[in-house]
């Protein structure tokens, strides 16, 4: 009896475990596609559209996409976290913080806010931006 419960229930768990295994598969062929739109792009830009170009592009796609990609799949990942989280602390350096001067709240800066100030508010706020600027190293 207990047997046969065991059986019925991995049974039934069985085809979620078989969307598992397509879903990865497929996100591997989508990043696979994302690296290689990575190479292309690279070679593109350093070595033009030249046969050269080509060449370099096909030779580390194989390498990159098919011989090797066990490794440089995770290092891609890895390269956009990266990457997207060094725009994220660009974007609140440049666009938050100085809405954050401005106003002291997000919502500063928008349409019809900025029309009361004087000219020597402005100077100073911005004079106030330029030394956030400066200590950050920008």
């Amino acid at each position: 009896m207990l047997l046969t419960m065991l059986t019925l229930g991995f049974s039934q768990l069985m085809p979620p475990l078989l969307f598992l295994d397509g879903l990865i598969g497929d996100m591997t062929f989508v990043l696979k596609i994302f690296v290689l739109m990575t190479i292309v792009s690279y070679v593109v830009q350093h070595l033009g559209k030249g046969p050269l170009a080509l060449l370099v592009i096909a030779v580390m796609a194989w390498f990159i996409i098919f011989d090797y990609f066990i490794y440089f799949g995770g290092i891609y990942i890895l390269y956009m976290l990266a990457l997207f989280g060094g725009v994220q602390l660009a974007m609140d350096f440049f666009i938050v913080g100085p809405q954050m001067l401005a106003g002291g709240q997000h919502g500063a800066g928008q349409e019809g806010e900025g029309e009361h100030m004087t000219g020597l508010e402005l100077k100073e706020k911005q004079h106030q931006m330029m030394q956030m600027r400066k200590r950050a190293g920008f």
